[in-house]
């Protein structure tokens, strides 16, 4: 089962939502999921669960022995660097069959204990052809191993429109629509029509309830029903916190605590969005 984030406009903070949301359903019910890029590379991802830290060890050729040459894996000759784990593993792999469930959690970090793992993307930096890249086009295949190893696979489209992005839209069982609290932004979101397989879910980050685009308002404006539209409002804490790499923990203190003050907004709204999207998906009543 997959979700999928996206957004038609860029820097609207979606791998951010997509990462609360994440964390915040391992966190509410007994699931386990599974965080990726539906990209080669993604500093965003890495950033809010891993701090920037890759998953993966680089060494020149000329630091490594004969004898260790089969345990890695040239990923690009003209930067004469071999690696040892995270996606580019991954796509080496040629057969379907050996993408068992051991191998893709060694090559994923751990975020919440047996619950939530992310996969950290390449090394290499992307170009305009990426998405048709000799390895990148087994992708598919390790987001079909990753979703049996994992109850829902949360992925992160960004804003792009490339034919990856696309089939992975299509294929979710709910689409994610991320949007600035901006009037031009959110108007054009609602009047146009995304013919996606799945359900949609219109989700407004960094949100302030003293706007003139409120979350009643929009729904007035655009008729649109109050369960498939979230607003989580803008908490400076978390946003640090994404910062760093420490989103999971910063998440874990409003889960189930008695949150006071200007937080308890975004906590309500958080489990409120959460509970929405989890339901859209069919993965709770």
């Amino acid at each position: 089962m997959k979700i999928a984030f996206w957004s038609e406009e860029k820097k609207v903070g979606t791998t951010f939502n997509m990462s609360v949301i994440a964390c915040a359903s391992v966190l509410m019910y007994p699931i386990s999921i599974a965080v990726i890029s539906g990209s080669y590379h993604d500093e965003d991802l890495e950033r809010n669960f891993l701090g920037g830290k890759k998953n993966s060890i680089l060494r020149p050729l000329s630091k490594i022995k004969n004898e260790e040459l089969e345990n890695f894996i040239l990923i690009a000759e003209q930067q004469e660097c071999y690696i040892t784990s995270g996606l580019d593993y991954l796509l080496y792999k040629t057969q379907q069959e050996n993408l068992t469930e051991q191998v893709i959690k060694e090559n994923m970090r751990q975020v919440i204990e047996n619950r939530m793992y992310c996969l950290p993307t390449s090394n290499l930096k992307e170009q305009e052809w990426w998405h048709r890249d000799k390895f990148f086009i087994r992708m598919e295949r390790v987001v079909k191993a990753i979703e049996n190893c994992f109850d829902v696979v949360f992925i992160d489209c960004g804003s792009r429109k490339d034919d990856f992005a696309q089939k992975m839209l299509q294929e979710a069982e709910v689409c994610v629509l991320n949007m600035e609290q901006r009037a031009e932004l959110i108007g054009d979101y609602y009047r146009n029509s995304h013919k996606f397989r799945g359900k949609t879910f219109f989700l407004v980050g960094k949100y302030f309830k003293d706007a003139l685009y409120t979350r009643k308002n929009l729904e007035r404006i655009y008729r649109i029903e109050e369960d498939i539209l979230g607003a989580i409002p803008y908490n400076a804490q978390m946003q640090d916190a994404g910062r760093v790499g420490k989103i999971e923990n910063r998440i874990k203190d409003y889960i189930g605590n008695d949150i006071k003050g200007k937080s308890i907004e975004f906590e309500k709204e958080l489990i409120r969005s959460t509970r929405l999207i989890l339901k859209q998906a069919g993965i709770i009543i």
